[in-house]
């Protein structure tokens, strides 16, 4: 049977007609084309199609795209007269179709010619929405772990704002704690790894009804049921996954941080990123793992901004400025040694350190202050010179942000050269790090200090997570003990408490290693006497003197014997 060629044309002008070219998907694509071929297939004596795609892999579609359609339009086809087609897409994938006619149905040339036609219009058409349906994968898809980003989950929570669900929801800021290490122990593939099966994970997870994305490194953002925050607590806490290749292999544990905020009425998608943010950061500041969003962390963030815009202008106008806390040595009760703090003076009112050091410190600007002050020290040990006062040495603070800079004891010694000042004044004070980067940047550093007279000093000794590493290995001056080793040390406590034992062991390993140790925050004469029984060879603290103006400071300098009856 020969079909009329105006029903024919007419069968192919609905086809073009009916392509819906807003369809999304290459899925949707091919339910499309084929319900359009059982509109016209009566016009064109078609039997069935059978339609294919395998498409490589890519960024967004890490394991490809196959795809395979038979559709039957009539029992009885004629499989010697089929049409067959095949295309090569851009990405190298192949596209195929094959048109049968009905038994008793024969298309001639020119029928196969708009049969030939009609393929080609769905190929072209299929690849369009292929790149649409990629365009909008890059838009809202991480490409490094397939997870959804962050326009993603913004346009998510519009949607549910403009239905007015959001408020049924929380938001979940989470990051994978120590996630530097994992690339260090596994290397960056098997870290990438890491990221797509927690993504997956994640994911699965918060389904049907939330949403989960990655912000970006080792960063995520999730919204779930306000009920479910439980769950993901549990969830989370048991969070484990197979890390490195044949005999290598070991399970690893993900422990996170999560900061979580649940919305209100009056809160937009906007509004709860920022809250997450702030409850988030509020989980380093606090060192705790989850923290939940409260109006006074919002407060304290805003604190925190507020400082970061406006110290770059207070340094400059030099608003920081030097206050000098005595050393005493407990053999004398003499002044040997004084330790430079800083104090913001602002319109006139002196800014309490804990306002704004924790704020530098946690954004690394720290440094340039650590520097302005080294600088300002070195100016009153050139004057004090000049004045004929003996200065007795000065420990400076540094950040253990300074490590990570190669020319740090470079641009140390330049600044003690420009002021002409001898380097046995001069003491550099270093926390006590965590990571081996740090401990091997801490040693060149002080050897290159040795190298110039420069004396060093562990600050905090106790509290960071090597403390016996740092007295074998590092060859310092001087280990400064953490005043939280004292609290308890009074009259009346026995003279066998935990922190009693604890220190004379420290300073008996310090003495015997020629390194000499001082104890901050004295406070109470129990203590000072204490100390001078265990050997410990200097303190600082109120019971001796406060921190000190230059000017109130050199009142001490010019009387060494200040402290003799204290």
């Amino acid at each position: 049977m020969k079909m009329s060629i105006s029903a024919f044309s007419e069968g192919i002008l609905k086809f073009i007609t009916e392509i819906d070219e807003n369809v999304m998907g290459i899925d949707n694509a091919v339910e499309d084309m084929c319900r359009i071929m059982e509109l016209v297939a009566d016009e064109v004596g078609l039997g069935r199609l059978i339609l294919s795609l395998d498409a490589p892999p890519n960024n967004f579609e890490p394991e490809g795209v196959k795809k395979y359609k038979k559709v039957t339009f009539s029992p009885d086809v004629n499989e010697e007269d089929c049409i067959y087609r095949r295309y090569v897409t851009p990405e190298g994938g192949i596209m195929e179709m094959t048109f049968l006619p009905r038994t008793g149905c024969s298309w001639d040339e020119k029928e196969r010619a708009l049969i030939c036609v009609l393929a080609k219009l769905f190929f072209i058409f299929s690849g369009r929405i292929r790149v649409m349906d990629l365009l909008n994968k890059s838009i809202y898809t991480d490409s490094r772990t397939g997870a959804a980003n962050t326009q993603a989950i913004m346009r998510f929570g519009g949607m549910l704002k403009a239905r007015g669900q959001l408020v049924d929801y929380a938001i979940v800021y989470i990051n994978i704690k120590n996630f530097k290490f994992v690339n260090q122990l596994f290397g960056n593939p098997e870290g990438d790894m890491l990221l797509k099966k927690f993504s997956e994970a994640m994911k699965n997870f918060v389904d049907p009804d939330g949403f989960f994305a990655r912000l970006g490194g080792d960063n995520f953002i999730m919204l779930l049921k306000k009920g479910r925050i439980t769950d993901l607590r549990g969830f989370a806490d048991a969070l484990s996954f197979e890390m490195g290749e044949g005999d290598a292999k070991q399970l690893y544990d993900v422990r996170l941080r999560m900061g979580i905020c649940e919305a209100t009425e009056s809160d937009t998608m906007s509004d709860l990123m920022s809250k997450a943010t702030v409850a988030y950061g509020a989980t380093k500041q606090e060192n705790m793992d989850v923290v939940y969003y409260t109006p006074i962390l919002m407060e304290a963030s805003m604190h925190r901004k507020e400082i970061s815009t406006i110290f770059p202008k207070a340094l400059e106008n030099r608003e920081f400025a030097v206050y000098y806390q005595p050393k005493v040595r407990l053999s004398d009760n003499r002044l040997c040694g004084c330790e430079a703090l800083c104090r913001w003076i602002k319109n006139g009112r002196i800014v309490p350190p804990m306002d704004f050091i924790p704020v530098l410190e946690a954004e690394g600007t720290i440094c340039r202050l650590d520097f302005y002050i080294f600088e300002r020290v070195c100016e009153d040990l050139k004057r004090w010179k000049e004045m004929g006062i003996e200065p007795v040495k000065v420990s400076v603070n540094f950040s253990k942000h300074h490590l990570r800079n190669r020319r740090l004891a470079d641009e140390v010694l330049g600044i003690i050269r420009k002021h002409g000042v001898d380097g046995k004044y001069i003491e550099i004070e270093l926390t006590e790090m965590t990571g081996a980067e740090d401990f091997t940047a801490m040693n060149v550093f002080i050897e290159k200090m040795k190298e110039n007279n420069i004396s060093t000093s562990i600050d905090d000794f106790g509290t960071g997570y090597s403390s016996l590493n740092l007295l074998k290995d590092l060859d310092v001056d001087v280990i400064k003990l953490d005043k939280s080793f004292f609290t308890n040390i009074n009259e009346g406590d026995g003279g066998v408490s935990t922190d009693r034992i604890v220190v004379k062991n420290i300073v008996n390993m310090v003495n015997e290693l020629n390194m000499e140790t001082i104890s901050e925050g004295v406070e109470t004469a129990a203590q000072a006497d204490f100390l001078r029984d265990i050997n410990c060879n200097m303190v600082q603290g109120f019971l001796f003197d406060k921190p000190l103006p230059r000017d109130e400071f050199e009142v001490r300098l010019i009387n060494g014997d200040f402290y003799q009856n204290r």
